[in-house]
């Protein structure tokens, strides 16, 4: 159990995180078969607990968790399944990514409403019937949830390559879930809020070392008081990874150790590299995206990594390396610029529409289009709905998700 401090004014709010699982049932179930969890996946209607869960949610699984997401408050849960004998049992945390409204679940499909089909992998089983209850916060107050099996994910949706990449390795302090932004343990939780990518700063240090961070100054905002302070680049990397902690009380990651985990350890699918640095960091960045791009490959895995590239100095610092056409990249800034920098992917911001007809000439020219940083729920669901990028940058991916599969 951990406790954090949401500070509204000078009044802190104390937000509990929720105990799960207590009697510890999941520890006594059997991880449930890639074709199992093809079977839960879909459109489902809540039948009760709309308060929290609203009229309709997404199942989707996400990495090695099962996520729910929803239109009401941002809301998403992040759940552990498996069998046990013939159900299959459920449980995890709740949250509303817009507020600190957060609790339990605690849930199950019997072998007669679903389970016995899911367990064997048949899609033709029929209707699936979820039953059990959340809590609200972590007081003994216990809700009826029920989730009715509606529709599969569409045709379009199942062979969609759209991704929903999470700002800042997966969400920011300010969203107060836990951990500090751009470190390794947001990067872990990414998945499960929503998102197939993530976006990560880069800086570098006095000594020419690659590490996540977002600010040009050792602050408050980002890091707990320490023995340093002042621009966080005239620093060393054993002064920054010693002498620095973090919001959240964790060390801050090279660059190197920030993509080794993506590879080793998740089914992220994209990671985009912010460039933060006042220096010239390509050279080092690219050496390293190449190293772990190579990982990937020997891992058998599906991970792209691109070098981003937010102004025209970066895009000039880029095409000043050998055969740089061959180094991944996006850019943020004009098409021109785009295809000048022989970038795979144009990034522009999101208020400048969805520009619909230059997305489509770029995509003919096998150039993708992604739209950053889209937060507000209305033009999540009008970039969407109306839209044709291949991807949206968010602090919220649990509402891009939603939005997305349930098309």
């Amino acid at each position: 159990m951990f406790l954090f401090l949401l500070v509204s004014c000078n009044n802190p709010i104390q937000v509990e995180e929720p105990v799960t699982d207590p009697e510890g049932i999941m520890a006594g179930t059997t991880p449930l078969s890639p074709a199992s969890r093809g079977v839960m996946e879909g459109i489902y209607t809540v039948v009760s607990g709309k308060p929290v869960f609203g009229d309709q949610v997404v199942l989707k699984w996400k990495g090695d968790k099962l996520s729910i997401f929803t239109a009401r408050d941002g809301g998403y849960a992040v759940l552990d399944a498996g069998r046990l004998d013939s159900a299959i049992h459920i449980s995890g945390y709740w949250r509303q990514r817009v507020n600190t409204g957060t609790g339990s679940v605690a849930i199950s499909i019997a072998s007669e409403e679903g389970a016995r089909g899911i367990i064997k992998g048949d899609t033709s089983a029929g209707s699936i019937i979820i039953r059990g209850s959340y809590g609200v916060g972590n007081t003994s107050q216990r809700r009826e949830l029920i989730l009715q099996y509606l529709r599969p994910f569409s045709v379009f949706v199942r062979s969609s390559k759209f991704l929903v990449i999470a700002h800042r390795g997966g969400g920011r302090n300010s969203d107060y879930l836990n951990c500090s932004e751009n470190t390794i343990e947001m990067i872990s939780r990414a998945e499960g809020y929503g998102a197939d990518g993530i976006e990560i700063d880069v800086k570098v240090s006095k000594d020419g070392v690659p590490f996540l961070y977002h600010d040009d100054d050792i602050n408050l905002r980002l890091t707990q008081k320490g023995v340093i302070w002042g621009k966080i680049e005239q620093f060393t990397w054993p002064l920054l990874s010693t002498l620095i902690t973090l919001k959240n009380g964790e060390r801050i990651p090279s660059l190197k150790d920030a993509l080794q985990f993506v590879v080793d350890n998740t089914t992220l699918r994209f990671v985009w590299l912010d460039l933060k640095s006042e220096s010239d960091e390509i050279p080092l960045v690219a050496d390293i995206q190449k190293e772990m791009l190579k990982r990937a490959k020997a891992a058998k895995r599906d991970l792209e990594i691109v070098i981003g590239l937010p102004t025209e100095d970066k895009v000039a610092n880029l095409k000043k390396m050998p055969a740089y056409a061959n180094i991944p990249s996006l850019c943020e800034l004009s098409p021109d610029l785009t295809r000048g920098a022989s970038s795979i992917i144009w990034a522009p911001r999101w208020t400048l529409g969805t520009q619909n007809s230059v997305v489509a000439e770029l995509q003919g020219q096998g150039i993708r289009a992604f739209v950053w940083t889209l937060d507000d729920q209305a033009f999540i669901q009008s970039f969407i709905e109306e839209g044709r990028f291949d991807g949206i940058l968010t602090n919220y991916p649990s509402i891009v998700a939603y939005y997305h599969y349930a098309r």
